[in-house]
Order: structure tokens, then sequence, then C-alpha cells
């Protein structure tokens, strides 16, 4: 992983935003359908991802957003990726490191990693933004796509 960047992994087709579902499995169907059809993810990855949510949640109360980083097993990943949901409006999502504990998220970071050690290179990246108030009002003033990645492409992370 020396010398890449999380911009790598961020592609224009896989940012939406001003999303809107009703739960979180309806989040789930939803970007598996997009991730599945470019060819990013394997079949399984819906059950593998909707499951392994329940089991190890991935809501974060970071820096003035909330935000939930689900993933899951490489073998259900064929090429990597990070798709970002922003929503229109909070999606309840169970705390990192809690089965009890909600936090509405605003926006959604799905990550595919082919390779496990890739996996902590992105939560340390995003960590790394979500700790930055400027960053953070900076990515959410943005109001398409394009700019979205844009931003990626101009920070260093």
């Amino acid at each position: 992983m020396m010398g890449s960047t999380i911009s790598e992994f961020i592609s224009p087709s896989l940012i939406t935003l001003n999303a809107a579902y009703d739960f979180q499995e309806d989040f789930f169907k939803h970007s598996f359908q997009a991730l599945y059809l470019q060819e990013y993810v394997e079949a399984s990855y819906l059950d593998k991802i909707i499951a392994r949510e329940k089991e190890y949640p991935t809501g974060l109360l970071a820096a003035g957003l909330n935000i939930a980083i689900p993933h899951t097993d490489p073998q259900h990943i064929k090429k990597p990726f990070i798709a970002i949901t922003q929503l229109a409006k909070p999606l309840p999502f169970f705390v990192m490191g809690t089965t009890d504990e909600r936090v509405d998220v605003d926006w959604i970071f799905s990550l595919g990693v082919t390779h496990a050690e890739n996996q902590i290179f992105l939560l340390q990246a995003l960590m790394s933004l979500f700790s930055h108030h400027d960053q953070v009002d900076a990515l959410k003033a943005l109001t398409s796509a394009d700019d979205v990645f844009a931003f990626f492409n101009s920070i260093s992370l």
C-alpha cells in the first residue's frame, strides 16, 4: 500500500448524493446492485455485508459528521473500491464496537478491498479525514458527484 492514496479507490460512478432509504437493508440492496453491475463485487456480497454489519457495526460519530464504513471480507470483492453515499435523511446504524447504541449517519463510505491490509489503510485514511473539521465542512458543502470526486483527489490521504 506504500504510495497509495484513498482517491485510487474512488470512482465518480460510485458516488451517490441525496440518496434516501427507509431501512439499512434497502441501502445495502441498492448499493449491491450498482456494485454488482459494475463488476466490483461477487454475488455473495449482499448477504455477507448485511451479516457483517449486524455482527460488527460500523457507525461512527466523527467531527461534525456521522458516518458508517461498512465492509466485508476480501473474497466477496472483485476489484477495490470506496462507494460514497450522501444521504438526504439520516439512516440509523449501530455504533462501531456496540450492538445497542445507534447513530444516525449522514454519509456512508462502503469499502471493498481485495487484500486485508488495504482495509486498515483505508480505515485509517478515512478516520484521519474525519478528524479535521475544515475537511468535513468542505465535504458537506459539495453538491455533485464530480465535486466529491475532485475533493478526494485534492486531499492527500
